[in-house]
C-alpha cells in the first residue's frame, strides 16, 4: 500500500519527537538513567512525549532564525546573570537551561558542567541541529563566543563517559552539499557583513532522527520525501509518500494525522535597536526590517 501525506515544520517536530521516545536508548534511559534535553523547537515535544507534559519555561528554544537573521530568544537573557550584556552564561558549562528528566520526572535549573560530569553509559542527550545533509550528517550552528558552544561541550563529554548523543531534525534542515564541505566556509571571523547574529557551523557525529526514521520506528512502512515547500501556514513543509504492508501504512496515518495541527511557543526576540548582546555585530542602521 502507498499513502501521500505531508507535514508542516511543527508538525514534523512532533512526529519525529514521538518516535525519539519511543527508540530503545531513549526508553532504557527513561527507565533506568537520566535524559538531557537541550531546549529547541526540534526538542520541545520530546519532553512531553516522554514525561507527559510540556516543559513549564520560559526558555524553550536558545539560538533561533527569524526574518530579520540569526538571534537569541529573549529567554536566554535572563536578568539573573551579573553581566547581561554577555548573554545568560558566561561559560558554555554555566548552561543552565537543559531539561533534564530522570524517574519520570522534569527538572530545570542544573548548569551544564554538572550535568556533563554525572551524564555516563545508559544516558542520553538529545539535541536539535541547524543542518542536514543527504548522508545523514549533521551540523550545528554556533553564534556564541565560546568555540564549539555547548554541543561541542557535549560531544567532548560523551566521547569521554559513553551517554548516547540524539538529534531530531526535520528535512526541512536539508541542505545540498555535504555538511563537512559547508562547514569550512563558515568562518564566523571572517565575516565582514551577518544578517543578525554571525555563526560557524560545526560538523557533529551522532544519530539524526528524521521524518523517515520517525515513520519506521512508528509503523515499520517506508518513507520517501516527493516534494518540500508549502503556503498559507504550510510553509517548510514536507510531502512524503509512505509504502509498506498495510496495516503498517494505516498506522503511519494515524500517527501522523495524530500531529497534525501541532503548534509551538511564541517566539519572543529582542528588538534590535535596544538589544544589549554584544555578541551581535549586526550593522541595524536604518533598515526597516531590522
Amino acid at each position: 500500500m502507498r499513502a501521500q501525506v505531508s507535514l508542516t515544520p511543527a508538525e514534523s517536530k512532533r512526529l519525529i519527537a514521538k518516535a525519539t521516545a519511543r527508540t530503545e536508548e531513549v526508553r532504557r534511559a527513561a527507565a533506568e538513567g537520566t535524559i538531557v534535553v537541550h531546549p529547541s523547537s526540534s526538542t520541545y515535544f520530546v519532553v512531553e512525549e516522554i514525561t507527559g507534559q510540556r516543559p513549564h519555561t520560559a526558555t524553550w528554544v536558545c539560538g533561533i532564525v527569524v526574518e530579520k537573521g540569526a538571534c537569541v530568544e529573549m529567554g536566554t537573557m535572563t536578568s539573573s546573570n551579573p553581566r547581561p550584556r554577555e548573554g545568560a552564561v558566561r561559560t558554555v558549562g554555566d548552561f543552565p537551561h537543559s531539561w533534564v528528566i530522570e524517574g519520570g520526572k522534569l527538572s530545570v535549573g542544573e548548569d551544564l558542567n554538572s550535568l556533563m560530569e554525572r551524564l555516563g553509559s545508559g544516558d542520553v542527550y538529545i539535541k536539535g541541529v541547524n543542518a542536514l545533509d543527504a548522508e545523514g550528517n549533521v551540523g550545528v550552528l554556533i553564534g556564541n563566543k565560546f568555540e564549539g558552544g555547548t554541543v561541542g561541550m557535549v560531544m567532548g563529554a560523551a566521547r569521554r563517559n559513553g551517554f548516547g548523543v540524539i538529534f531530531p531534525v526535520g528535512l526541512e534542515k536539508l541542505i545540498p552539499l555535504p555538511v563537512k564541505e559547508v562547514a569550512r566556509e563558515a568562518r564566523k571571523q571572517e565575516y565582514e557583513y551577518s544578517m543578525g547574529l554571525s555563526c560557524g557551523l560545526l560538523p557533529v557525529p551522532g544519530t539524526a532522527l528524521t521524518e523517515l526514521t520517525a515513520v519506521e520506528i512508528l509503523s515499520g512502512a517506508q518513507a520517501t520525501p516527493i516534494a518540500s515547500g508549502g503556503l498559507g501556514g504550510a510553509e517548510g513543509s514536507v510531502m512524503l509518500v509512505i509504502n509498506g504492508e498495510k496495516e503498517q501504512v494505516w498506522q503511519a496515518i494515524e500517527h501522523v494525522e495524530a500531529c497534525k495541527g501541532a503548534s509551538l511557543p511564541q517566539v519572543r526576540v529582542p528588538d534590535c535597536y535596544s538589544c544589549t548582546a554584544t555578541i551581535c555585530d549586526f550593522p541595524i542602521g536604518d533598515k526597516h526590517w531590522a
